[in-house]
């Protein structure tokens, strides 16, 4: 079994990292190549709690996806660990200027938007925001 966990690089070192990385981009994931004979074990080790996958079933990432994320992973360019929004999620931010507006999110090639619609006048206003200002509309901040 190959098992891979990308990190962030360039991290501030601690004495308690022995290993001299940096953290995890994905906490809480490991990125495991293995056969569905193999999977069972998994279950043995501590802190193990499931495999992804839909419907009971495991789901395999695509072997271009792992290798875009080392990709990233293993360059030198500064790296983060964003949200997943999908374009037309309802979101609200949580920081910057615009903290509490609410609307729909808008992934464009000039970045991350935040999109308010005025249906009576038919008409929008598109803002660029920060992905670390951004979150579902229904969630909740544990430190607000």
């Amino acid at each position: 079994m190959e098992e891979y966990l990308p990190i962030h690089r360039g991290s501030k070192i601690s004495r308690r990292n022995k290993f001299n990385e940096g953290p995890p981009l994905f906490p809480g994931y490991v990125f495991s190549f293995l056969n569905l004979q193999s999977g069972p074990k998994l279950y043995a080790v501590p802190g193990f709690i499931r495999i992804l996958g839909h419907g009971g079933q495991a789901t395999p990432i695509e072997e271009h996806e792992i290798a875009m994320v080392r990709s990233i992973a293993d360059s030198p360019l500064p790296v983060e660990a964003i949200p997943y929004f999908l374009p037309g999620e309802q979101i609200r931010l949580t920081a910057g200027p615009l903290k509490g507006v609410s609307g729909t999110f808008l992934r464009s090639a000039k970045g991350n938007k935040l999109v308010v619609s005025l249906p009576l006048l038919m008409r929008s206003l598109a803002v660029t925001v920060l992905s670390e200002w951004v979150i579902t509309a229904g969630s909740q901040l544990v430190n607000q």
